[in-house]
């Protein structure tokens, strides 16, 4: 009996069609805000042009999701808290927040160089920080940073496979991760 279903297929592109969304809301977002500028108007039609070009050009890998892959998620969760904390307890701003646990979490590897877990932890802690540069006026507590360090940690997970050497990938998901969480409060509370 063969397992190879239709419905299968199509769970395989969830994680793209969830970018292909996130990405589309930024520009919409932009693009609904300088509405009346003609050509910010007219750039954010090319580059929408050009990002569907580039969506039919993008390869797909079919790595499984290992335990490292979830328990990456605690690192998007450390670096996101870490950021917002440095960030606003501290006052040193949102970039150099980043930048510390960006550069803190790229000696992660060196810890123990055979570990395949602390070989992805730079990269999930740098996306923490993302979501960790949010303002304090959108995020207002560090709950609502855990929450949505840990939706932008899913997406990590689940999107592993798709944009592989692409840059703003991380800075994608971590807007994703912020976008639904307060989307989520919008419509819950």
């Amino acid at each position: 009996m063969s397992y190879n279903n239709p419905m299968k297929k199509h769970i395989k592109k969830l994680p793209f069609l969830l970018l292909v969304l996130l990405q589309a809301s930024f520009l919409l977002a932009i693009l609904l805000e300088k509405l009346h500028f003609v050509p910010i108007l007219i750039f954010m039609v090319a580059v929408s042009i050009l990002v569907f070009i580039a969506y039919t050009k993008v390869p797909m890998y079919q790595d499984k999701h290992l335990k490292k892959d979830f328990l990456a998620v605690v690192f998007v969760v450390l670096g996101a808290v870490l950021t917002f904390y440095i960030s606003t307890s501290v006052g040193l701003g949102p970039v150099i927040a980043a930048g510390t646990v960006g550069t803190f979490a790229s000696f992660a590897p060196w810890l123990n160089s055979r570990s395949a877990l602390l070989k992805e932890a730079p990269a999930a802690a740098y996306c923490g920080a993302f979501v960790g540069m949010s303002s304090p006026h959108v995020a207002g507590s560090v709950l609502f940073i855990i929450f949505a360090s840990l939706v932008a940690g899913l997406l990590l997970v689940f999107s592993k496979n798709i944009f592989r050497g692409f840059g703003g990938k991380l800075g994608t998901i971590a807007f994703g991760g912020v976008a639904v969480t307060y989307l989520l409060i919008f419509l819950f509370f």
